[in-house]
């Protein structure tokens, strides 16, 4: 089996640089034996096409800085800049906000606040029911909700001088007689409870719990917590807004992954029909959900620029992204596993809780997550919301599976220590072959596979299993292992081709309103329509980026390529077979009344095996010199007016569970730790991850999401924590300075191994998502290692050396 084996030593950095300008990429080199076979009949068409493993199209662009990102999009006299004011407290109201002297500096055109802001309508739902981050509208109230909430926003000529007018303002509050509870220990403290279950989130349930831990012969019962983690990617949050002149129409300038919802938003908010406002977003300098939804301040700044008639540029600070965006939430879980002597599970119970704000009551659940991994006759997940004084938490690469998975995979490292069993081999014991609660069976499921591969890269069979037994000098030395897993969705796509002659040469152009967030995307369709259609992929353009192009997929959740890619070779198929037909009616061409059938096109030739033609020679007899095409695509069983509303700016896909399958990508990740023994330094030398996730459709895009997941994963372990003071409720470490992050010395060797998986359910080409799966089950994997190395169990993000320290 051809397993991918890539393998990189040294810190090569977590992907956050992103998205796509539309430039034709000038050098390309297939990996080859990457070969695609097509997995359904609704794709056919190309049997044995091979998509290779080509280099990023975007490259030339990123490394010489020709990309466009949204805040080089627009410049010149009549673009005025803004800024936000954001409020020092956390709860309470406004009582005053003193202008004057700002609004008496030269340059200042408006202050926008709750005494003159427009009238706006109510947003009755947030993602996934809406494509909001919130709720509230925080510049149209006096009320202080959250440390750093929007409460104005100031425009004037430039930004220098916005910037030192926002600083004359003076804000008057009046405070809350409560404190703030601004952190899920904090609210769950309270005197009386608050947790509450999470919006359309369900119970997921099958047998009786309770009484397999009456019978069990060991029983595992813990509790783990997770920080709140900030997204802090390198392109900070911006817009901006222009009107036309009679205000009818409205183009946006925003770093988005969701081009359709946030039109959709701005088109509800602004009172204006969908068609009129179009959201540009060519490339996105970092994501993973920080910049999914629509945030308030693009809606302040639109009314903005409406107001003083002229182009607004709004600049968001490193500090303010803290708390207009989104954030991974601070949660709790409760994980009781039941066993009997022999490692077979009988029962596994998760109560998962995560903070939201007051806002928001709800939440994305995390036990709908764990209750897929382990075999076992009773089996529980809850989910539970818990109300904070603090802005609205929300996606963040792997939303729940990361935090979940932390509690889940650590209690089955403390029931395989209970045991006394090898933690891979108590994994392996328990694989299910059905989903343990809704009993379908999986699409495919290749964790065994990937613990044994994964294994044998790591040397695992040289583990002792004995805590504190190995070491290097002063060193002690622990290896952990953990599952990962990430759902597959899958969402409709469009896509619109045009083959044309541009000086004599063939030139494909693919368009779609799709956004690359650095996970490849532009590449995948540019490789996917090449093979296609037959040309080198230099001679492709994938346009994506713009709210004006038929609709692609929203950049998350792991269903770009999963989306985008049937609808791609559908759409170049169509291409493909309109080539042919015109080659064979071609009255003057070689192959005039042939059967379509005996002709194939590859490398930019038509040719039956004794006879060929150039595409270009085919296209010049053409009318027009053009082939266009357009096809719509939609995952089997999502319904028509499904598929119609999330292309009116909805969330909308197939997955993970279907009337008939389970559809998940898995991996098995292991960790070394080497801990000091008198300073409790803690170091990772080197981290392996064997990985599933159906056909890789590009090897270098693939491993560079999976690599940079599993640093972000170390980074949950050992870093990344938002620190807040519980007495104001503000964010200490708003910043890159004091906010911990991995750096070149933290991370040494990473090996990505990606596994040959068929999957013929989820989708024609029968991909799953990669972009997540990474990050999930490292940050288990790495205390796994802790308790290895020390005999310490530590069951709280981030590990920090004075947890390893005996109490005084």
């Amino acid at each position: 089996m051809s397993n991918g084996r890539i393998t990189r030593r040294g810190f090569l950095g977590v992907s956050t640089a992103a998205a796509f300008v539309p430039v034709a990429a000038r050098a390309a080199t297939a990996d080859p034996g990457t070969t695609a076979e097509v997995a359904s009949d609704e794709a056919k068409g190309s049997p044995g096409l091979e998509f290779g493993s080509p280099a990023r199209v975007d490259g030339p662009a990123k490394v010489t800085g020709s990309a466009r990102y949204a805040a080089d999009e627009v410049s010149g006299a009549d673009v005025s800049y803004a800024v936000l004011i954001t409020s020092a407290v956390a709860k309470g109201t406004i009582h005053s906000i003193k202008k004057e002297a700002a609004q008496s500096v030269p340059g200042v055109r408006l202050i926008l606040d709750h005494t003159n802001m427009d009238m706006l309508p109510p947003i009755n739902a947030v993602y996934p029911k809406g494509q909001s981050h919130t709720v509230f509208q925080p510049f149209t109230t006096s009320e202080i909700r959250y440390s750093g909430q929007p409460i104005a926003i100031l425009v004037a000529d430039d930004l220098e001088t916005a910037r030192y007018a926002a600083g004359l303002i003076n804000v008057e509050y009046d405070l809350a007689d409560d404190g703030p509870k601004s952190t899920i220990k904090l609210a769950m403290d309270r005197p009386s409870p608050i947790a509450v279950p999470v919006e359309e989130a369900h119970d997921q349930t099958f047998g009786n719990v309770d009484e397999a831990f009456d019978k069990a012969d060991v029983v595992v019962d813990a509790e783990y917590e997770t920080a709140i983690e900030h997204h802090n990617s390198i392109e900070l949050y911006s817009c901006a807004v222009r009107w036309s002149p009679d205000e009818r129409t409205l183009t946006v300038y925003e770093p988005s992954q969701w081009l359709y919802g946030l039109r959709a938003h701005l088109a509800q908010q602004l009172g204006l029909e969908q068609n009129a406002v179009q959201v540009v977003s060519r490339v996105v300098g970092g994501a993973f959900g920080g910049k999914a939804l629509a945030m308030p301040h693009t809606v302040a700044a639109a009314i903005a620029a409406r107001r003083i008639k002229r182009t607004v540029k709004l600049h968001v600070t490193r500090e303010q992204m803290f708390t207009i965006g989104s954030y991974r939430p601070g949660s709790v879980s409760r994980v009781k596993l039941a066993a009997q002597r022999n490692g077979k599970l009988l029962a596994v119970a998760h109560d998962y809780w995560a903070q939201t704000s007051r806002s928001d009551p709800a939440g994305i659940p995390g036990a709908e997550a764990t209750v897929a991994m382990y075999d076992a006759p009773h089996v529980r997940g809850r989910d539970h919301s818990v109300p904070t004084d603090a802005n609205a938490p929300g996606p963040m690469r792997a939303p729940v599976e990361m935090s979940s998975f932390f509690a889940l995979e650590s209690a089955m490292d403390e029931l395989a220590v209970a045991l006394d069993i090898d933690p891979i081999e108590l994994r392996i014991l328990n694989e299910p072959t059905v989903h343990p609660t809704k009993r379908v069976p999986f699409s495919s499921r290749s964790l065994t596979e990937c613990y044994r591969r994964g294994a044998e890269l790591f040397g695992w069979a040289a583990r002792d299993h004995q805590p504190g037994s190995m070491r290097n000098g002063d060193w002690l030395v622990g290896w952990g292992c953990a599952s990962a897993l990430y759902p597959t969705y899958v969402g409709p796509a469009s896509v619109r081709m045009k083959l044309r002659l541009t000086d004599g040469k063939p030139h494909l152009e693919v368009r779609l309103a799709g956004q690359d967030i650095g996970t490849g995307l532009a590449t995948i369709v540019s490789q996917v329509a090449a093979a296609s259609v037959g040309l080198a992929i230099e001679h492709v353009q994938a346009i994506i980026g713009d709210s004006n192009l038929p609709f692609g997929s929203m950049a998350a959740g792991s269903r770009g390529t999963a989306s985008v890619s049937p609808a791609t070779l559908m759409t170049a198929n169509k291409i493909r077979q309109r080539l042919l037909e015109a080659s064979v009616s071609d009255a003057q061409g070689p192959f005039a009344g042939r059967n379509l059938n005996d002709l194939d096109v590859k490398a930019g030739t038509i040719s039956d095996g004794r006879i060929e033609t150039t595409i270009a020679d085919v296209l010049s007899r053409v009318h027009g010199n053009t082939i266009e095409e357009q096809l719509d695509w939609a995952p089997p069983g999502m319904p028509p007016e499904t598929r119609r509303s999330v292309q009116a700016g909805t969330e909308g896909a197939v997955g993970p569970i279907t009337d008939t399958h389970a559809m998940y990508a898995f991996g098995a990740q292991f960790v070394e730790v080497q801990i000091h023994r008198r300073t409790k330094v803690i170091r990772a030398p080197r981290m392996v991850g064997a990985f599933a996730a159906g056909r890789i459709m590009n090897r270098r895009t693939a491993h560079s999401q999976l690599m940079g997941g599993m640093i972000w994963g170390l980074a949950s372990g050992l870093h990344e924590e938002t620190l807040v003071d519980p007495r104001s409720g503000r964010y200490v470490n708003g910043n890159l300075a004091e906010y911990l992050l991995p750096v070149c010395a933290d991370v040494k060797d990473v090996t990505v191994e990606m596994l040959d998986e068929k999957d013929e359910v989820v989708n024609p080409l029968g991909i799953k998502g990669v972009g997540e799966l990474g990050v999930v089950g490292v940050a288990a994997a790495v205390a796994n290692a802790v308790y290895h190395a020390t005999g310490r169990r530590v069951r709280q993000l981030p590990i920090r050396l004075d947890h390893l320290f005996e109490a005084s």
